[in-house]
C-alpha cells in the first residue's frame, strides 16, 4: 500500500504564535503520516523547542509541507530515505530531537497506522551496486534499510551464514527468528520476504502484469498449451516473476537463487499462494545435495515450483541431468521460457539459457538489462546476434536444425537512473529443419 495525497494548507495570521499552529489546527485532508507527525508536534514537543528562534521562520510553513509518502508491507511501514530531512523546516526540527523523542515520534506514527496492521517502521534507501568494501552487491542486499521501530529479529552476519560459493545459507533458527513482511500484487499474488536481508521491487509490477497477460503489450508464447509449458527463472529471488508465470498457468517453474533468505521467502510465498514447492541445495561443485534420481522420484505434479538453492552457472548441467531422468520416466515438460531478471546485466547467464531451451521446439529468452535510452535499438541488435551465436552452438550436435534468434519485443519497464532504462528483450529462439540435409542423412 502506497499513499501520496494532497493536503489543504493552514491559513494563519503572521501574528499567530508558532506553538499554537499544531495545537488547534483547522480540519485538513492529512494522510496518516502527516497526521501522526502533526499529533507528535502538538502533543509531545515542549513549547520552548517550537518557539526557539532557529525554527521561527521555518515552522510557519511546516504545516502544509510535511512528508506524505509511505508504503505498507504488512506489518511494516516503509518510509522514503528523505522522510526526516525534507522539507528543510521539518529536517531541522527532527535533527533537534534526542533519541527518546524520536522513539515517541515513531510510536505515534505506528499508532496512527495500527488500523493497517502496522507494528514496525523502517526507512529505506536506494539499493547500491557495491557494498561498503567496494565489492559487487551480488545478492542485492538492502544495505540501505534502517529499522526504526519494532523488533526486526537478531542480526545474522554474512560471515556466519555464507557458504564457500558465496550463497547465503541461514539456518532454520535464523529463519524463525527473522522479521517477515508481505504484500499482495497482481490479481492476488502474495509475496513474502525478510526486509533486513532481501529486497522487494514494486517497480516490476508492470512486467509481472505482462507475464500474466494483463499488460499493454503482449507476452508471446504463453497463449496456447500453457499447461504443458515449463519455465526456468535463473534469478528467482522471492518469486517476482516466477509467481506470475504460475498464476498464468504454466505447469512448473524451475527457479535458481543463490540467496537463502530469498529462497525461504519464495517458499513461504508458495505456501501462502497454494503452490507446492520443493527446495534442493546445489553444492559448490555443482552437484545436488541428493542424488538426481532420488530427487526426481520425490517430485509430484503438485510441486509447481522447484528451487535450486545455489549458483546458476551450474543450471544447464543440472537441468540436463534432471531432464534425462524425467524423460526416462516420461514426466518431462518442455522448457519454453527462460527468464533472466538480473540487473544491471544478465549476460553471464545467456549461454546457460540457450542450453536449457528445448532444442527441437525452440522457445523464448527474456533478457533484463539496464540500457542507455539512446542505445536501446543498438542493444536490441547486439543481444539478438549474441543469443543466435550461443543458440547455434547449443544445437550444433543436431546438424539438421538451423537455429535463429529474433528479438520480437523490447519492454521498457522503468527508469533505473537518469537516462538509463530497465528493459526486457524478448528473444524468440527458433529451429527449422534443413530438408536437403535431412534427405542426405
Amino acid at each position: 500500500m502506497e499513499c501520496e495525497t494532497s493536503i489543504t494548507p493552514y491559513l494563519t495570521s503572521p501574528k499567530q504564535h508558532l506553538k499554537s499552529l499544531p495545537k488547534h489546527p483547522p480540519k485538513q485532508n492529512l494522510n496518516p503520516l502527516q497526521k501522526a507527525i502533526q499529533e507528535f508536534i502538538a502533543t509531545h514537543l515542549p513549547p520552548s523547542l517550537l518557539s526557539h528562534s532557529q525554527h521561527a521562520l521555518s515552522l510557519s510553513k511546516l504545516a502544509c509541507s510535511l512528508p506524505k509518502r509511505y508504503t505498507i508491507y504488512e506489518p511494516m511501514l516503509l518510509l522514503p530515505f528523505n522522510v526526516f530531512t525534507y522539507p528543510p523546516a521539518w529536517g531541522l526540527l527532527y535533527n533537534s530531537l534526542d533519541n527518546s523523542q524520536r522513539q515517541v515520534l515513531y510510536a505515534t506514527i505506528t499508532n496512527e497506522f495500527s488500523r493497517f496492521g502496522v507494528t514496525h517502521i523502517a526507512m529505506n534507501a536506494p539499493i547500491i551496486l557495491t557494498d561498503p568494501q567496494g565489492l559487487e552487491n551480488r545478492m542485492r542486499s538492502p544495505v540501505g534499510l534502517i529499522p526504526l521501530f519494532g523488533d526486526f529479529g537478531p542480526t545474522v552476519f554474512e560471515g556466519d551464514s555464507e557458504s564457500e560459493n558465496g550463497s547465503a545459507q541461514p539456518s532454520e533458527a535464523d529463519y524463525k527468528g527473522a522479521f517477515w513482511v508481505s504484500t499482495v500484487q497482481n490479481h492476488g499474488i502474495v509475496q513474502i520476504w525478510a526486509p533486513v536481508y532481501t529486497m522487494f521491487s514494486r517497480g516490476n509490477i508492470t512486467e509481472k502484469a505482462r507475464i500474466l497477460g494483463h499488460g499493454a503489450s503482449g507476452f508471446e508464447g504463453l497463449d496456447e498449451g500453457i499447461g504443458d509449458v515449463a519455465v526456468v527463472d535463473m534469478y528467482a529471488g522471492i518469486g517476482y516473476f516466477a509467481f506470475s508465470y504460475l498464476k498464468r498457468g504454466v505447469k512448473r517453474v524451475w527457479g535458481w537463487e543463490i540467496n537463502g533468505w530469498s529462497v525461504e521467502g519464495l517458499r513461504r510465498g508458495c505456501v501462502e499462494n497454494g503452490w507446492g514447492c520443493k527446495v534442493v541445495r546445489v553444492q559448490s561443485d555443482g552437484k545436488l545435495s541428493v542424488r538426481v534420481s532420488e530427487f526426481v522420484d520425490a517430485l509430484f505434479d503438485t510441486d509447481r515450483v522447484v528451487i535450486f538453492h545455489g549458483d546458476n552457472r551450474f543450471a544447464a548441467d543440472v537441468m540436463g541431468e534432471v531432464q534425462g531422468f524425467m524423460e526416462s520416466r516420461r514426466c518431462w515438460t518442455s522448457i519454453k521460457h527462460v527468464n533472466l531478471g538480473l540487473l544491471p546485466s544478465s549476460s553471464s547467464s545467456w549461454d546457460n539459457a540457450c542450453k536449457i531451451i528445448d532444442k527441437r521446439k525452440g522457445g523464448w529468452v527474456h533478457v533484463h538489462e539496464n540500457v542507455n535510452v539512446e542505445d536501446i535499438e543498438e542493444k536490441r541488435g547486439e543481444i539478438a546476434a549474441k543469443l543466435e551465436r550461443l543458440w547455434n552452438r547449443s544445437v550444433s550436435r543436431t546438424p539438421i536444425i538451423k537455429p535463429s534468434a529474433e528479438c520480437r519485443h523490447v519492454e521498457q519497464v522503468k527508469t533505473y537512473a537518469p537516462g538509463v532504462m530497465h528493459c526486457v528483450f524478448d528473444l524468440k529462439l527458433s529451429t527449422s529443419h534443413d530438408k536437403s540435409e535431412s534427405n542426405i542423412s
